[in-house]
């Protein structure tokens, strides 16, 4: 069960579109958002650098995020007492509530996975979920090959 839970965390397969009673707490934040909040939850305070890698994005984009988040009062970042170019996020206790409350919803849909299958459906459910993690990671065969088209001329009277 832990290793789905990570899986969804680590490979950026999120659940959250099958939860059906997250509509409350998505009025709140984004979903990404809220896997931010879980993987802090989750890994504990983390560099924007090491966050970014976790979320599977850029600098950029979860500097964005980091900012909305930081402007809800969810996260504080900081400044490393090492680094003064490193910013350090933390969960604030607000942040902490809502991340909580959403592993809370996250482990009951993951509690009715392991209802519904048996110990090695279930084991064979992660190991696809890896699989098709790698394919969408890396880019691989996930749509037929393109057929190049030759351009069309076309003759336009004057």
């Amino acid at each position: 069960m832990k290793h789905l839970y990570d899986l969804f965390l680590k490979t950026g397969l999120r659940p959250f579109p099958f939860m059906t009673d997250t509509l409350q707490l998505e009025q709140k934040v984004t979903r990404s958002d809220m896997s931010t909040l879980l993987i802090l939850l989750l890994r504990g305070d983390l560099t924007m650098s090491e966050l970014a890698a976790e979320m599977g994005a850029p600098l950029s984009s979860m500097t964005s995020i980091a900012k909305r988040l930081e402007r809800k009062g969810l996260i504080a970042r900081a400044t490393s007492a090492q680094d003064q170019r490193v910013k350090l996020v933390t969960l604030t206790q607000e942040g902490l509530q809502l991340a909580k409350e959403w592993e809370q919803i996250m482990m009951a849909l993951l509690g009715r996975l392991e209802e519904a299958f048996t110990p090695e459906e279930l084991e064979q459910l992660t190991s696809l979920l890896f699989k098709a993690a790698k394919v969408f990671q890396d880019g691989g065969p996930v749509t037929p090959q393109e057929v190049k088209r030759q351009p069309i001329k076309i003759q336009i009277e004057e």
